[in-house]
């Protein structure tokens, strides 16, 4: 294992070469988990949030209501994946935002951070996580990238083989490029 020195002067974490950052739809990652996340008040809405409970072949947002009773914020759930070619859906549980004035920083870094380290207590080795809450009435791209990024690296740990980051844009790809480079993050 190899020490890094990053440019703030802090030490690095030594296994940041296991993340990638790639540009693609969340439901055809090929890893043992993905990520999700949900308002508090468990309304599935959102691009991403869809697009996964149309690939997985059931009623996602009825197993979260039927299963999940008063979620509090920040806590992340393992559900089923059905026909999602991973063995787990990690679903976060995010504040209800009304305006931008709710959207607290500490939210996105402890959702990213409790992923990490219920995909840790799991043993789960190759987790993917999109950008979340970076969309239309989310985080600003790249306030998302440096939460998220932070969050990840914060529980980055030598059980994971790849923390996979999955973009859907190139501004959103752009965006944790930078983050992560700041943490001293080498583009593969």
């Amino acid at each position: 294992m190899e020490l890094v020195i990053s440019k703030t002067g802090h030490i690095a974490n030594p296994f940041l070469d296991r993340i990638t950052v790639i540009g693609g739809n969340i439901t055809e990652q090929e890893v043992d988990a993905i990520a999700i996340a949900i308002p508090q008040n468990l309304d599935f809405k959102g691009r991403i949030n869809m697009a996964v409970q149309e690939a997985a072949g059931y009623d996602i947002d009825n197993f979260i209501l039927e299963n999940i009773y008063k979620p509090k914020i920040g806590e992340v759930y393992a559900i089923p994946s059905g026909n999602l070619p991973v063995r787990h859906i990690l679903v976060a549980i995010m504040p209800h935002f009304k305006s931008d004035f709710d959207m607290e920083e500490k939210y996105l870094s402890s959702v990213a951070r409790r992923i990490m380290e219920l995909a840790r207590c799991m043993l789960l080795s190759r987790i993917a996580i999109p950008a979340l809450y970076s969309g239309k009435k989310g985080y600003a791209k790249a306030k998302a990238a440096r939460l998220i990024s932070s969050g990840i690296v914060d529980r980055l740990e030598e059980s994971f083989e790849e923390v996979r980051i999955v973009c859907t844009s190139k501004e959103i790809f752009d965006a944790f490029h930078r983050k992560l480079e700041v943490l001293g993050w080498k583009k593969p």
